[in-house]
C-alpha cells in the first residue's frame, strides 16, 4: 500500500516510515520545507515538498496514495490551518481514508475519571494548542459530512521513544537538575511507546468499519510520573527519590500575554511564518521570549520550575482506556513500557550527549 505522511519529519511522522517500509508499505514523505527534509536524509524515502495550507500542492504529493497519514505538531495555527487543505487534497486526489494525530489533551491533560471517546470535549482549554486540536476534529468530522474520505482519529497522550522530546528533555533536566515531582510524582502518566502508536495506526490502514471513530491509544501498564522519570534518571545515575517535590502555584495570564500569543498562533501569521526562512523564524520567534528581570537574583545553578502544563499532567488521576481500540482494531501493544524506557536509555547512550550508568540502565518493574 502507497501510504502519504503530512509531517514526515516530526518524531512521529519519522518512526511511522521506518515502521511502514519494514513491513513492505510503499511511503511518500511530505515536508513543508527544505530543512525538513535534511531530517530525511539518511532514510530511502521519496519525498515531496507542500505546505499544509496549500490544497493543490498536497494533492499533487497524494497522488497514487491510497492513505493518508497527518501527523503534523506545530501552533494553534498550524493545526487548525492545516485541517481543510489536507482532507480536501484528499477527497481531489481519491485517498480512502485519513489517519489524523490529535491528542488525549481534547479532554485535558489531566482527564476526568471515566472519560472515554465518547465524552465530550472539555472546553475551554487553558492551552491554545489544545483548544486547536478540538476545533481541528471538529472542522474534520465536518468535511467527512461532505466528501468521500473516511477519517480516522487517534488521540495519544505521552509519547516518548528515541529522538522524542519527552525523552531529550527529561534527560536535560535531570542531568542539570531542573526535573521535579508535583504530588510526589503519584499521578498517571498516560503513556505510550511510539511502536505501539504507529502499531495502531498500521492496524487502521486496513481495519474496516472504523470510518468516523476515535482512539486512545497507550501502553498497557498503568504508569506513575515516577515510574517514567525513575528509568532515566537511574541511569544517568540520580537517585530518583531526591527529585524534588514542588507545589504547583496558581497561574495566571496577562492580557498582554493572552493577545500577543493569540496574534503569533493565528492562522494567517502562521501562513506568512510558512513562507520565511528557517533562520529568520527564530529571530522572529525570539522576540516574543521573556525578558530576564534585571533585579532576579543571580543563580549559580540552574532551579526547577513548575509549568502550568507539567502541573496538570502530573496531577492526573486517571489512565485513559484502550479498551475501544483493542476491541475495533485488534490493538495489543507490542512493546512494554520497560522495554520502550531500555531502548530510549541505549539511544541516549548512543548519542554520546550523556554518561549513561550500566548498572543502572535497565529498570525492573516488579
Amino acid at each position: 500500500m502507497r501510504i502519504g505522511i503530512v509531517g514526515a519529519s516530526g518524531f512521529i511522522g519519522n518512526r511511522a516510515i521506518e515502521m511502514l517500509q519494514t513491513t513492505g508499505h510503499e511511503v511518500c514523505a511530505i515536508v513543508r520545507s527544505t530543512a525538513s527534509l535534511e531530517r530525511l536524509e539518511q532514510q530511502d524515502v521519496e519525498t515531496k515538498i507542500a505546505s499544509a495550507f496549500e490544497s493543490d500542492a498536497l494533492q499533487k504529493a497524494f497522488q497514487g496514495c491510497e492513505v493518508v497519514i497527518h501527523s503534523i505538531l506545530g501552533s494553534p495555527g498550524l493545526i487548525r490551518g492545516s485541517v481543510a487543505p489536507t482532507y480536501q487534497a484528499a477527497k481531489t486526489a481519491g485517498i480512502r481514508r485519513l489517519i489524523y494525530l490529535s491528542s488525549m489533551t481534547v479532554h485535558r491533560s489531566a482527564p476526568a475519571p471515566g472519560t472515554t471517546e465518547a465524552s465530550s470535549f472539555v472546553e475551554p482549554q487553558p492551552f491554545p494548542a489544545h483548544a486547536a486540536k478540538i476545533d481541528a476534529e471538529r472542522k474534520l468530522m465536518k468535511l467527512r459530512q461532505q466528501g468521500a474520505v473516511e477519517v480516522v482519529i487517534f488521540r495519544p497522550g505521552i509519547v516518548f521513544g528515541p529522538r522524542s522530546r519527552w525523552v531529550i528533555d527529561l534527560a536535560h533536566q535531570l542531568s542539570e537538575g531542573t526535573a521535579y515531582f508535583v504530588n510526589n510524582g503519584k499521578g498517571i502518566c498516560n503513556s505510550v511507546y511510539i511502536d505501539n502508536l504507529v502499531h495502531a495506526m498500521q492496524l487502521a490502514l486496513t481495519v474496516p468499519e472504523v470510518d468516523g471513530e476515535a482512539f486512545f491509544v497507550g501502553d498497557r501498564e498503568q504508569v506513575t510520573w515516577f515510574d517514567f522519570y525513575r528509568p532515566f534518571a537511574e541511569a544517568l545515575g540520580i537517585d530518583p527519590t531526591q527529585i524534588p517535590n514542588l507545589i504547583a502555584p496558581e497561574f495566571s495570564h496577562s492580557w498582554k500575554e493572552i493577545i500577543i500569543g493569540s496574534v503569533w498562533n493565528a492562522q494567517f501569521t502562521q501562513r506568512v511564518l510558512a513562507s520565511l526562512s528557517p533562520e529568520l523564524k527564530q529571530r522572529i520567534a525570539s522576540l516574543r521570549r521573556p525578558t530576564p528581570n534585571a533585579y532576579q537574583p543571580f543563580r549559580k545553578t540552574p532551579q526547577p520550575v513548575v509549568t502550568e502544563m507539567m502541573a496538570e499532567l502530573q496531577g492526573s488521576q486517571y489512565k485513559l482506556p484502550i479498551n475501544k481500540a483493542v476491541r475495533l482494531l485488534g490493538y495489543e501493544p507490542i512493546v512494554s513500557f520497560e522495554e520502550g524506557c531500555q531502548r530510549s536509555i541505549e539511544w541516549l547512550s548512543k548519542s554520546g550527549r550523556y554518561s549513561i550508568n550500566p548498572r543502572l540502565s535497565t529498570p525492573n518493574y516488579g
